[in-house]
């Protein structure tokens, strides 16, 4: 008599093997909002971890730390992304089943360059509506004023300023979706609806791009600005029900921003 093979796992599985302890009976996915707010105590520990990478860069490159040297800027950034994405592969593989699955990071090629291209136009289009109307409203004259593009108006003649554009144009857009419209606005959608979860998760985006050194009214204008970019890619991600597009927008829409901030 043959024995009979065991099953092969899901392709989808993050481990192969038995779990053990208080999750083996678990059903994945079985993550949830509790992983929203402890996204945001992550969150806030990559930004320490990054400040502590960026005063050792700075250490050892003989600088002041108040010179706020472009190289050290670089590798606390790529700290801070990496460490942004890795929270939401975390949750994924420990409660998920992949984060194909559970967060739709897919893209159907060549469609989503397309819809990648219009959702990159809405940005544009949403982000200078909502800059102007903002500023009407809170008396800001200059909306120049009201960026966070000062890293690479300061460092324009710096060799290091190509990694931080890489850093801009590539690592910030898959960081960022994966976290905010991959873990966060898929548990938020999972839990309270689509409606909340693209306001929610377009907020949650928007607050963390706010400048020390601004006012008040700048930073209304950044915020409501980055907000509204945050609402078309949070909707094309629901719509097409994958991050692929607005992954593509993100890359687009910040690669858009730099060429504008360092050659027109």
């Amino acid at each position: 008599m043959t024995k009979a093979s065991p099953p092969n796992p899901s392709p989808l599985s993050p481990d192969s093997g038995p779990r053990t302890g208080m999750y083996r009976e678990r059903e994945r996915p079985w993550w949830g909002e509790i992983d929203v707010l402890l996204a945001v105590v992550w969150f806030m520990g990559a930004m320490i971890a990054a400040t502590i990478v960026t005063v050792i860069a700075t250490t050892i490159g003989g600088d002041e730390i108040t010179d706020n040297p472009v190289y050290a800027l670089f590798f606390g950034t790529a700290a801070f992304q990496i460490l942004q994405a890795t929270y939401p592969w975390l949750v994924s593989r420990r409660k998920g089943l992949g984060i194909k699955h559970d967060w739709k990071f897919v893209s159907a090629l060549p469609n989503d360059i397309f819809i990648g291209l219009l959702l990159a136009v809405l940005c544009l289009a949403g982000s200078q509506a909502a800059t102007f109307g903002a500023a009407a409203l809170v008396g800001l004259e200059d909306t120049a004023d009201a960026s966070n593009t000062g890293i690479l108006e300061d460092n324009r003649g710096s060799i290091w300023l190509v990694g931080v554009i890489l850093l801009v144009v590539i690592g910030a857009p898959l960081a960022e979706e994966l976290l905010f419209r991959g873990l966060i606005l898929r548990v938020l959608q999972k839990a309270f609806g689509s409606v909340f979860a693209i306001v929610a998760s377009s907020l949650l985006f928007a607050l963390p791009h706010w400048q020390v050194d601004a006012t008040w009214q700048e930073t209304v204008v950044l915020l409501s600005a980055l907000g509204a970019v945050g609402l078309v890619l949070a909707t094309g991600a629901v719509v097409t029900n994958r991050l692929g597009p607005a992954v593509i927008a993100h890359f687009l829409f910040n690669a858009i921003g730099t060429i504008v901030t360092l050659w027109l």
